[in-house]
This record gives structure tokens, C-alpha cells and sequence, in this order.
């Protein structure tokens, strides 16, 4: 079986020519891809061996690497000028959150009756208010 992505050109280079080809968000990236990973692996070896991980400060230090994750993430949309993820302010210039809204339609979809019922009592108002 063939790799879908080749890793070919990176792994002819030198790691810290490499490095420094990234731009400094992606060595942000590389070096939290490098780190969760590490302690990803280290955690299915704990796992695996029956340790129990509810306290272990392992826990602690993958939440951290997610935190400073989510701060990239957040880094790269204002660079870029994008909306970021769901929870944080819009742009200034957009008037309709058009995320929030499809969040509070969605969320409240379920709430309410469904649609065939809703128009079903609408027309049978419609019909006696008509005669």
C-alpha cells in the first residue's frame, strides 16, 4: 500500500532546515503536533499497562498543549482575517452572526414542535377563522 501523503522531501532535509524553512506559526504547530503526540503515545503506554490516569499530571499537560492549540488556532484566523472558531466575537464589520444563529436554531429545533404540526394547526386556524 502507497502513502496518500509523501513525506519524502521533508525527511531528505536536515530537521533544522527544515524548521527554519516554517514560518513561525508553523513551528507553533509543529512543535504542540510534537508534544501531543509524544504524550499521546506515552498516555496509550500507561493505558496499556494498567495504570490508573484520573490524577496523573499527564492529564494536566495534554489540556495545556489543547489550550495553547486552541491560541494558535486563533493566532492563524486573525492573520488570515477569518471568523474564528465558535465562542469568540465576530468581526466588527459583520452585522449577522450567521453562526450563532444557525446555533440557536439548531439548539432549539428540538424544543419546539415540528414544522408539519405547526403549519398543520396554522391552516386548521386559517380554516376556521375563514367560516
Amino acid at each position: 500500500a502507497e502513502w496518500p501523503l509523501r513525506p519524502g522531501p521533508y525527511l531528505n532535509l536536515p530537521l533544522d532546515e527544515m524548521y527554519d524553512a516554517l514560518s513561525p506559526i508553523e513551528q507553533a504547530k509543529s512543535e504542540l503536533i510534537t508534544a501531543y503526540t509524544v504524550n499521546s503515545l506515552y498516555w496509550s503506554f500507561l493505558t496499556t499497562q494498567g495504570v490508573k490516569l484520573e490524577g496523573n499530571p499527564l492529564k494536566k499537560e495534554m489540556e495545556r498543549i489543547q489550550m495553547y492549540m486552541r491560541k494558535v488556532k486563533l493566532l492563524e484566523c486573525e492573520l488570515k482575517k477569518e471568523r474564528p472558531p465558535t465562542g469568540h466575537n465576530p468581526p466588527v464589520n459583520q452585522t449577522i452572526d450567521t453562526y450563532a444563529a444557525a446555533r440557536f436554531i439548531r439548539r432549539n429545533l428540538g424544543k419546539e414542535k415540528s414544522m408539519t404540526e405547526k403549519l398543520n394547526e396554522a391552516e386548521s386556524t386559517a380554516s376556521n377563522t375563514e367560516t
